[in-house]
């Protein structure tokens, strides 16, 4: 188990990477993408989905996987996740922003504090469900530590 942490920590830079790559594209790869999805989702569900509705969702799941992977590094690097758990939310938080301010560069995009708030919102929800789910599977005797 004690390989585990590195790999957890390997996906954790992988998704920053991942989010800040998204966030380098201009306004046209970013549309062309987020048009790709829509198209995709609409064939599935047979009714009219917006781009923005898509943006926005995006931003919500890519922090809320981020949520996991930094809940789970604090975890699996021994850390309590009781006393330490605003330390993931600054950290993603932190992202969150940088994130923004990455897409201030690329031609034809814009930066949106609503955006930020979206990010952040998927970070404390999977913090939230993080510890949920590590408690529901009794990571404790896994680990040694206690969530709860």
């Amino acid at each position: 188990m004690k390989y585990l942490k590195y790999v957890f920590l390997a996906f954790t830079i992988l998704c920053i990477g991942f989010i800040w790559i998204n966030s380098s594209f201009d306004a046209v790869e970013s549309s062309g993408l987020s048009g790709a999805i829509v198209d995709f989702i609409e064939n599935i569900v047979h009714i009219h989905i917006s781009e923005t509705i898509i943006r926005k969702l995006a931003h919500f799941t890519e922090f809320a996987g981020l949520g996991f992977l930094l809940t789970s590094d604090f975890v699996f690097y021994g850390l309590d996740i009781k006393r330490h758990w605003h330390n993931i939310a600054f950290l993603g938080l932190l992202i969150a922003a940088v994130d923004e301010t990455i897409q201030l560069f690329p031609y034809g995009r814009s930066s949106s504090v609503v955006d930020v708030w979206i990010d952040f919102a998927g970070i404390c929800c999977a913090i939230v469900i993080t510890c949920l789910l590590y408690k529901c599977i009794n990571i404790k005797g896994l680990l040694g530590q206690d969530l709860a």
